[in-house]
Parts: C-alpha cells; structure tokens; sequence
C-alpha cells in the first residue's frame, strides 16, 4: 500500500500541531507494517517577506515529503510521480477542492476529517461512494452526519506512547499548550493572576502571527509565575516538566490530542467541557465550562494540582484512561482495514464538486 497524505496546512517542522503530529504517528506506524507512505503539504505560516516559495521535497521526517506553494494544484503532479494507491485528504483551509482534485488524479481517495469547521471546506460535503471519509472522534462523525448526511468511519489520531512517555514524577508546572484565543488562552492568563503561587509552562504550537506573539509574550512578562517556551518536536521535553494539563478551549476540539500525550505520563488534565473533550479526557481530569467564572477554573486547577488524596487518585485515572485510548495497534488497523477495503472494492470515476 502507498498512501499520499494531502493537506494545504504546512507539516513539520513548520508547524507543529495536532493534525501534523498524528500524521507523522501514523506514518511511522504505517512505515513499521510495510507500508510506503509520502506526504504533500504547503509551505509555511505567517511567511515573511522575502521568504523562499520554492517546492521542495525532503526526508528529513523519513518519509518523502513535498512541500509546495499550491498542494490543490500541484497534487496530480505529486500524484503522478509518486503514484500512490490512495490519497488521505486531511483537513485544511479549503477541503473540497483538494478532495476534487484528487478524485481527478483518478486514484482512491479518503477524507480524514480532523475538525468539524465548516468554514474550511470550501463547498460542501457530501455523501459519494467514490469517498471513503474517516472522523477522528465519534464528535465528529456525529456533527458531519447531523450537517451533511455522511457516514465515516471513527479513528482516533494515532498516538505512539514511546514518543511521549517521560515516567513523569517531578513535574511542578501546570503546562498550557498553543496560546492561542481559540485554545483559551484568556483563561491561562487570568489563572497565571489568581494563583501567583504556581508556575505555568507555555508552549507555543501552531504557528503564531508575529504580532500576537510579541503580545502575549509582553503580558507574560509581567507575571512571573509564567515561563515561556518555543514550539518543540520531542514534547517530552515539556510533559516532563508538567504536573497538571492546562486545556480551557473555546471552540469545539474534535479529539484533544495533547490530553492522551500528558494522560500517558499521568498528567491529570484541566479542560473545558467543548467538543469531544469530556470523552477523550475520561475520568483523567476535571472538566470546567469554558464560560464559568474564573474563580471555578481556579478550584478546578488547584484540585487537580496541589499534593492531595484526590490529585492521586486523577494521575492514576489518567493513566488510566491513556491505556484506553492510547491503544496504537487497533487504531493503526483500523485505519488499514478502511482503506485496504476502499481501494479494493471502490470506482473512481465522479468528482463531486463544491456547492
């Protein structure tokens, strides 16, 4: 099986995220089976003038990747050359067009649906067995079938846990990943104020715009309990100064990722109740509403971090919980099953076209 995961979104190590990170899992994962696997990708973030737009293909990930200007357009090329047996259409700016242009290069080809945004499809989704669609939660597959009438098969983003355990035992920080509005990052600062006591650990993720960063570092500056750190590709590094998971999103989190990566290590987690947060999180944690008032996310936080029977009892129930969904060769057969099963059995011939 030769698998071409396509996305306008940038892959590492431009931007570190939950979409580039569960892609490159699994196609690691996919690489141990015996499988081939390439990925095309678009450039980077928040370019700045003068910058390189030139495509370039490398391996530094182990795996080709093209990195290139336009991926819609470019993708029948990569297509062409790299020819793979399915093309994976991962979640981006503008969905339906790279799905049609996929579907043009006459290969199968899946959606993996990562969010449930649907001003980023640029059309409309729409039942077609010509596409095997696949959701990265039951949240997920939920919302799209309630919106657009599909059915996708469910499977979770692969986590590999020897890439995040750290056996965590000394962490004192309560680590905040992705300061960003949509992830709460409001609701870090104002918890940073109320409990100058403990510190907090910020990592950045996706890529910032310059101008937001410069000010969320100028805020951070001036409360001390705060320390600062830069996007990194080994997050043990940061899980193994972690205690407690900070994650108080505002928009609806299709998974939530970095709660299995700190469950792993026992890290109980902090979260608000949006999207399928309450079910990845499990009983790892404490959930809060993403609208209560700050003194509730303050309980909420020192519960789940100071020495305590109940802290205790959270680390054992994130572990816990981790051993549940962290399960890495079910959910790597999932995926192959599905779409061993679409690239046999399936014609591909109509391209549905954006609405």
């Amino acid at each position: 099986m030769r698998v071409l995961f396509a996305s306008v979104y940038p892959h590492l190590p431009e931007v570190i995220g939950g979409l580039q990170t569960t892609t490159d899992d699994l196609c690691t994962a996919l690489i141990g089976m015996g499988a081939q696997v390439a990925v095309l990708c678009g450039l980077r973030e928040h370019a700045v003038p003068g910058s390189s737009t030139r495509s370039q293909c490398d391996e530094q990930l182990g795996y080709p990747v093209f990195r290139v200007a336009n991926p819609i357009q470019d993708l029948a090329l990569v297509a062409a050359s790299w020819g793979p047996s399915i093309i994976v259409v991962q979640s981006g700016t503008t969905l339906l067009p790279m799905v049609v242009s996929a579907l043009e290069t006459g290969k199968a080809t899946a959606v993996y649906l990562h969010n449930v945004e649907t001003h980023q499809l640029g059309g409309t989704l729409v039942p077609d067995p010509t596409v095997l669609y696949l959701s990265n939660s039951e949240f997920t597959a939920q919302r799209w079938r309630v919106l657009c009438g599909i059915n996708s098969v469910v499977v979770p983003p692969l986590v590999l846990p020897e890439r995040y355990f750290v056996n965590n035992t000394q962490g004192d920080r309560v680590l905040f990943v992705n300061p960003t509005p949509i992830k709460g990052v409001e609701i870090m600062f104002a918890l940073a104020a109320a409990c100058p006591d403990i510190p907090f650990l910020v990592s950045e993720s996706w890529g910032l715009d310059p101008q937001w960063r410069a000010y969320c570092l100028q805020r951070a500056s001036n409360l001390p309990n705060i320390e600062w750190c830069t996007p990194t590709l080994d997050m043990r590094t940061v899980y193994v100064r972690a205690r407690t998971l900070l994650m108080p999103s505002l928009w609806e989190e299709s998974y939530g990722r970095t709660v299995v990566e700190a469950q792993i290590n026992g890290i109980p987690v902090v979260a608000s109740t949006r999207g399928a947060l309450p079910y990845t999180m499990g009983l790892g944690g404490i959930l809060v509403d993403a609208h209560a008032p700050i003194s509730d996310w303050v309980q909420a936080l020192r519960l789940a971090y100071m020495p305590s029977p109940a802290f205790d009892q959270l680390r054992e129930r994130a572990r816990h919980q981790a051993f549940q969904t962290a399960a890495s060769p079910v959910i790597l057969g999932r995926f192959v099953t599905a779409l061993a099963g679409h690239t046999g059995a399936t014609p591909h011939t109509t391209a549905p076209r954006p609405r």
